[in-house]
């Protein structure tokens, strides 16, 4: 099959896209964090603790989550046989850091209903933020597994 005539879906662009802001929107959230945690710390004394804030999960899963954006765009583009290599990987990679960030969201969820005795606003408003995280990871690991799927079909069976 020659290269330009790999058949994938015109969602893929889109699914690019959804991927892009879902790494930007992991960003500021985790930005948000940061803000949150200093200023609970210098306020309150006693915080609720943000375990994948504190693994730094939003930072470097958003890139991750850009770059596989990116490269389902740039794929759905140019269509060739390396590329479509290199965005299958990227996805895998994002799909295995959306599962771990799952795993940690979760964690820090039994920590901290196992742990609160006292639940005062900012921790009220630090699990919004780890609840908005987890739908965005799980809203990640969505879109990754649909992309991989279709580029892994369009590659190797030529659907």
């Amino acid at each position: 099959m020659p290269m330009n005539r790999l058949k994938i879906r015109k969602e893929t662009r889109m699914l690019g896209a959804i991927q892009m802001m879902t790494g930007l929107i992991c960003n500021c959230l985790g930005m948000i964090w940061t803000y949150l945690l200093i200023t609970q710390i210098t306020a309150f004394g006693k915080t609720y603790i943000p375990v994948a804030a504190l693994v730094g999960y939003p930072y470097w899963s958003s890139g991750v989550f850009l770059f596989s954006g990116f490269f389902t765009i740039l794929f759905e583009r140019t269509r060739s046989r390396l590329l479509v290599s290199c965005t299958i990987a990227l996805n895998i990679l994002s799909a295995c850091l959306a599962v771990m960030g799952v795993l940690l969201l979760v964690s820090e969820f039994f920590l901290f209903y196992v742990n609160s005795s006292t639940v005062i606003w900012p921790h009220k408003s630090g699990r919004l933020l780890s609840w908005y995280l987890f739908l965005f990871t799980i809203l990640e690991l969505i879109v990754s597994c649909t992309v991989t799927h279709w580029l892994y079909r369009a590659k190797y069976t030529g659907q």
